[in-house]
């Protein structure tokens, strides 16, 4: 059997996001968001602060921001900034807003935010139902559109995408990138085939193939781990990958982003489709 030979490409800085340590970028077609987690009020992390956010524990910071921004033939352009209160760890576009994770919220498009009776997590993403997926660090919990919180697969989970049939779930844990047997109807996960035995970040482009972040590379892999295009950094260490169209937006271990074109691209971020809850505003009931 013949191997394969996989294109190597390289990542540059990306100047248009702004932020010290970028992370979860989002592209919903028209829109461009990300949350710096950098603490409200500093400069800067401090020497241990990085890895005490990564672990999302107790030392994480508190505080950051949302920032929004659009993309251009040039690039992603910054367009606002919204500051945070409290634990930010990601956001996830929704209708009229976002879900901030961390301490979850719903943050409105007006600046209000209303608290949501959601466990504290480190990771939130949106499954290709709208349905809400968070990791408390222990376990992986689904949110359904009625609000019930169940925990599906134990262990810390680092990053989750889904295929373009919605067949498969990718999920980056311990054991690496594994893929995961996925029923959308019910928002259930089956049997398990590890593909990359160490990654932190993972994509999925239109084509169904898996973009698998770590160490000073991006790679496309197929659904069995084959690798067929490298995207190699310079200097820095991919923790986390998103498609903006054509562009390929990598996220570091530094807070920097770097991007580039592959020659492929990725669907659109899926919009949270519940409600926000009556929290600490008169905002209507969750969901």
């Amino acid at each position: 059997m013949a191997m394969i030979r996989p294109t190597e490409l390289t990542a540059g800085v990306c100047v248009g996001l702004l932020g010290r340590r970028v992370r979860g970028p989002h592209w919903t077609g028209r829109q461009l968001s990300w949350v710096d987690t950098t603490r409200a009020g500093t400069g800067a992390a401090g020497p241990s602060e990085p890895e005490a956010h990564e672990a999302g524990g107790p030392g994480g910071q508190l505080g950051g921001s949302l920032q929004l921004g659009r993309m251009t033939p040039l690039g992603p352009r910054h367009v606002a900034t919204l500051v945070l209160d409290g634990r930010v760890t990601g956001a996830v576009p929704a209708d009229g807003g976002w879900v901030i994770g961390g301490d979850p919220a719903f943050l409105r498009r007006d600046g209000r935010v209303v608290g949501l009776d959601l466990p504290p997590c480190t990771g939130i993403w949106c499954d290709p139902a709208g349905r809400l997926w968070l990791d408390t660090g222990h376990a992986l919990h689904r949110v359904d559109l009625g609000g019930r919180v169940l925990s599906v697969l134990d262990g810390p989970t680092d990053a989750l995408a889904w295929s373009p049939d919605t067949r498969t779930m990718y999920r980056v844990c311990d054991g690496g990138l594994v893929a995961h047997e996925f029923d959308l109807a019910n928002g259930t996960t089956g049997a398990a085939r590890p593909l990359v035995s160490s990654a932190r970040g993972v994509a999925v482009d239109v084509d169904g193939f898996a973009w698998v972040a770590g160490g000073n590379t991006v790679r496309r892999v197929d659904h069995t781990g084959v690798a067929y295009t490298i995207v190699r950094l310079a200097d820095a260490t991919a923790v986390g990958c998103c498609f903006a169209g054509s562009t390929l937006l990598i996220t570091t271990a530094g807070g920097e982003v770097h991007a580039c074109e592959p020659g492929t691209t990725g669907a659109p971020s899926v919009r949270w489709m519940g409600l926000p809850g009556r929290g600490r505003t008169d905002a209507p009931a969750f969901p």
